[in-house]
């Protein structure tokens, strides 16, 4: 959506799935052909644009007698401090609704009304101004702005922040990239030291998968596999599954020098600790605290990465902030940890994984844990509009930057989109056409010369979409025609706004075209 403030026009550029702020004159490119690249170079293999980011750091520190004491520390802008409010009874209610929302019902509108009401809490007084100022100074200088949130208060730390939503700019932060959002533990004397930062691909992975009831692991496994098969040769699959016992476990962390540990089945949360299920020797479940499960993590300095795929194991006690799941591997040492703050489905499962790792392994931001994890998202709430399973992952890390490894310069695999893949970005930018209900009160605002900008984009556009309706592939074809069909719709709409424009200049002015 290019948004028009007096006669400047930005656009959301996105190239793959990167995506920066740009004047919408320099958009106007063959590799851009619409405000979200509808070209087939930008929906299938082009590379995404390396966005380089500066940080926003909000601490919230233990309940006071007057709010919660805060302060948000900016590179280049400076610190400010302030009292955050009591939280009021509405605010709670919105998010035990969405806590309680069964999972196949179209929560959207429960969910804006959530995120927005956690922005107007947290962002209240001065934070508002400091943020404002700062995400706009990052704006003009081409960058994006990392938000890390630092909750030392565990009954604020348990909310769900993925939701965060600025309401004035319609902006949710979970998806976008230009503000990743992550939980961010810097207390540094706390944790151990970071692993080692250099990787090759193919990156190990150690899959698992222990005996669960009311689990289907040939589905969860063989799901995962497809998910995962585009990355062949950038990440190597080990699978543990079956009984998986606490010995067995151990003996499979010594095969191989992992990078990452992905566990996928029963978790829960009691007495101030998180728990994952693991199996005793005749199958039975074998519930395995935080403080076991980080010992088996303690010794392995390669491992960068854990991710847990159970019901409830991103949530951390609301008494005790450092005795959850996700805390006690960061102090084990390992760089960050991805946990499910909601169930998913095991598709959901599915598609997180391989939109996760696919940006995760490859491309600009290779090795930068919040920008893959904010992509995924982002195919989460395109692929099931209306659910709460976008905000379901939860990443906390200790690594300053994100970054949890890094590569060689020259990248040893080219990425692969699957088909899928393709159809769900090609639904993206569909449904962002869509979704911009406020296009007209955008070009009731824009000039002439807006407008001509905005046709010639939106011309490169319909070409587009036409080159994918000559794909010898039917699915793109099917994908691409309600593009086009927008395209086309918007394309008449702008040039009776142009002919307005046009008459008003009178006849003796020099019409534009």
């Amino acid at each position: 959506m290019i948004r028009y403030v007096s006669s400047q026009a930005t656009a959301i550029i996105r190239a793959g799935c990167g995506s920066v702020r740009r004047p919408a004159t320099q958009c106007a490119t063959a590799q851009c052909a619409t405000v979200q690249c509808a070209t087939a170079q930008c929906a299938t293999t082009s590379r995404e644009v390396l966005v380089i980011y500066s940080d926003f750091t909000i601490t919230i520190t233990e309940r006071g007698d007057t709010g919660y004491p805060v302060f948000a520390l900016t590179q280049g802008i400076g610190r400010v401090n302030a009292i955050l409010p009591h939280p009021d009874t509405s605010l709670k209610t919105l998010l035990t609704q969405v806590a309680e929302l069964p999972p196949h019902v179209d929560g959207q509108a429960g969910l804006r009304s959530a995120g927005a009401a956690l922005f107007r809490w947290l962002f209240s007084g001065p934070l508002e101004a400091h943020w404002r100022v700062a995400w706009d100074r990052a704006s003009q200088l081409g960058r994006g702005l990392r938000l890390r949130l630092s909750i030392d208060a565990p009954e604020i730390g348990a909310w769900p922040w993925e939701l965060l939503h600025d309401p004035l700019r319609d902006h949710a932060f979970g998806v976008a990239i230009t503000t990743p959002l992550v939980r961010y533990l810097d207390q540094a004397s706390r944790f151990g030291g970071l692993a080692e930062q250099e990787a090759e691909l193919p990156l190990e992975m150690l899959l698992v998968l222990p005996k669960a009831p009311n689990l289907d692991l040939r589905l969860e496994r063989a799901l995962i596999e497809e998910a995962l098969a585009p990355l062949e040769g950038a990440l190597k699959v080990r699978v543990l599954e079956d009984i998986v016992t606490r010995t067995g476990l151990g003996d499979a962390l010594l095969a191989a020098p992992y990078d990452i540990i992905h566990f996928a089945g029963h978790g829960g949360f009691e007495g101030g600790q998180g728990y994952i299920v693991l199996n005793r020797p005749d199958g039975s479940p074998d519930w395995v605290d935080d403080s076991t499960l980080a010992r088996f993590v303690t010794n392995y300095r390669s491992l960068k990465l854990v991710v847990s795929n159970t019901c409830s194991s991103g949530r951390v006690d609301d008494a005790l902030a450092f005795r959850g799941m996700t805390p006690q591997l960061l102090r084990s040492g390992v760089p960050a940890v991805i946990a499910m703050q909601y169930p998913l489905t095991d598709q959901m499962g599915a598609m997180f994984a391989r939109e996760f790792y696919r940006q995760l392994c490859l491309g600009e931001h290779a090795g930068q844990v919040d920008v893959a994890v904010t992509h995924a998202r982002n195919m989460l709430a395109i692929l099931y509009p209306g659910n709460r399973a976008f905000a379901a992952p939860v990443l906390y890390t200790h690594a300053p930057d994100s970054v949890i490894f890094s590569l060689p310069q020259e990248p040893a695999v080219q990425a692969v989109l699957d088909p899928s893949s393709q159809r769900a970005r090609l639904a993206m930018f569909i449904g962002s056409l869509q979704t911009s209900a406020d296009f007209e009160e955008d070009w009731a605002l824009a000039g002439a010369d807006d407008l001509v900008a905005w046709r010639h984009v939106l011309k490169q556009a319909e070409t587009a979409y036409r080159s994918h309706l000559e794909s010898p592939r039917g699915d793109l074809q099917k994908a691409a025609q309600p593009g086009l069909t927008l395209v086309e719709g918007r394309l008449a709409a702008l040039e009776q706004a142009l002919a307005r424009v046009n008459a008003q200049r009178g006849a003796g002015s020099p019409c534009l075209s």
